[in-house]
C-alpha cells in the first residue's frame, strides 16, 4: 500500500525494478491499470530520468522521489505520446492515476510511505 500523510493513495504497488518492467511500464495497458495502483520505478543509484508516454493512451500523474522517498519533483496530467524530464537526480518515481497529486495535495519535500 502507498500512503501519504496516513492517507491511502493506492492499495496495490507494481514494482518496476528490472530492465524489462522499466522499459514497458504502462505501455499498451488500459486506463484501469492505474486504478488504486501505483507503478513504482526504482533504481540502484541516483539518476536523472525522462519518462516517455509512447503507446500509453491515457494521462497520468508522476511523483519523483529521492533515496528517502521524499518528493523532489512532480508532473500532473502527463499526456499520451509526450515526455517529461525530471529536473533532479532521483532514486525512484511513481506513476499514478491522473488527478492523484491534486486530490491528495501532494507537496515537494513530503514523504511517501509503503
Amino acid at each position: 500500500m502507498l500512503r501519504y500523510n496516513n492517507r491511502l493513495i493506492a492499495r496495490k504497488i507494481v514494482y518496476c525494478d528490472n530492465l524489462i518492467r522499466q522499459g514497458t511500464g504502462l505501455i499498451f495497458r488500459s486506463k484501469n491499470s492505474v486504478v488504486d495502483t501505483a507503478w513504482w520505478f526504482r533504481f540502484k543509484r541516483l539518476r536523472r530520468v525522462t519518462v516517455t508516454m509512447i503507446f500509453v493512451f491515457f494521462p497520468i500523474d508522476i511523483i519523483f522521489l529521492d533515496e528517502k522517498n521524499k518528493i523532489v519533483d512532480m508532473k500532473e496530467n502527463l499526456r499520451p505520446f509526450t515526455n517529461y524530464a525530471c529536473k533532479k537526480d532521483i532514486r525512484s518515481f511513481v506513476e499514478l492515476k491522473c488527478g492523484t497529486i491534486k486530490k491528495y495535495s501532494l507537496k515537494n519535500g513530503s514523504r511517501l510511505s509503503l
